[in-house]
């Protein structure tokens, strides 16, 4: 195996990503939007928009992996960022830098890959995007124009910070390491930690600026019963397509955050109450349509959803009393 090659620029480059907050941050519907549109035009199992930190390639989006990361010195796209050109493998089995390569030894089982680099700034390729098929594949002109146009869109995403206010604040006080430790692995979502914190600052900026927040908890009841009865058994896929549909809901200043297998948990601000009403209208549906994947199966997943208003607390509530609150009612 040959071991991704570290540009010469590389001490930019990952000064580069940071100072953009590249790795480590929440998944956004965003990106999502893009690598799923990546998966469906090219027809493959697997896409990510991944960021190659210093020693490991972190994915910002993920379709059809139950990971978050992978070692930087195996990963394809650690190949791709140091060319900074597009990279076309039609056979991994075949070709002397990955024929033994764990990622295509074991699981995932890459047998075809195409990558596309995304710059942040001129010369300064941060990560890739890329598609992966299990089966030996040339990746014709169609699919190259395919993947260049969804890159381009990756990397203008990547230069706008469209984050929320709160959750920007919260990644300039973290550090990677911090910022890291903060997300869940699986779905990319804020975690308990992470969402405390944010949580605490949500209420600050609440107070400070006499606006309204809520906390919006979504429960699934038997979410392994519910795969069983569709012939799915995979619940840490079903928990990340979850995780998707309630980005697309997520409004654009709110965050959320996974508590538990079954729980989600999401936060947002919003000027005013009525304004908070229609911020959470789409959220608080109470059900959520997953397309499982190898099947033409949709599974309809029943949600119960419980909101908890910080105006309704009372001017002496805290963060700690409405995080109390939002506790209590995933256990209703």
């Amino acid at each position: 195996m040959l071991a991704a090659p570290i540009p010469d620029n590389d001490s930019e480059r990952l000064d580069a990503l940071r100072d953009g907050f590249c790795a480590y941050a929440p998944r956004e519907e965003r990106f999502d939007r893009i690598t799923r549109t990546a998966k469906r035009l090219l027809q493959v199992p697997i896409s990510l928009i991944s960021i190659i930190e210093q020693d490991e390639q972190w994915f910002r989006s993920v379709q059809g992996l139950e990971i978050d990361h992978t070692a930087r010195d195996i990963s394809f796209c650690g190949h791709a960022i140091a060319l900074n050109k597009p990279l076309s493998i039609p056979d991994a089995w075949e070709d002397v830098r990955f024929h033994d390569n764990p990622l295509v030894l074991g699981p995932p089982g890459i047998r075809s890959y195409l990558g596309w680099p995304l710059e942040i700034a001129p010369g300064l390729a941060v990560g890739s995007l890329c598609v992966i098929d299990t089966m030996p594949r040339t990746f014709g002109p169609d699919d190259r124009d395919a993947l260049k146009d969804l890159a381009s869109m990756a990397e203008a995403e990547l230069k706008v910070r469209a984050m929320s206010s709160l959750q920007n604040k919260l990644m300039m006080r973290l550090s990677a390491l911090q910022r890291k430790g903060a997300l869940d692995p699986l779905t990319g979502c804020w975690n308990i930690r992470g969402f405390r914190e944010l949580l605490a600052l949500g209420v600050e900026d609440a107070r400070t600026r006499a606006t309204d927040l809520a906390v919006c908890s979504l429960h699934v009841d038997d979410i392994e019963q519910l795969a069983g009865k569709a012939g799915f058994s995979n619940r840490d896929a079903l928990a990340l397509m979850l995780a998707q549909v309630l980005r697309q809901r997520l409004p654009q200043n709110g965050a959320l955050a996974r508590l538990g297998p079954s729980n989600f948990c999401a936060l947002v601000p919003a000027a005013s109450a009525l304004a908070l009403e229609e911020e959470l209208a789409k959220l608080t549906f109470p059900t959520a349509t997953v397309n499982l994947p190898g099947s033409k199966l949709r599974l309809d997943i029943p949600l119960s959803v419980r909101v908890s208003w910080l105006a309704e607390l009372g001017p002496g509530s805290t963060a700690g009393s409405l995080w109390a609150h939002a506790l209590s009612a995933h256990a209703a």
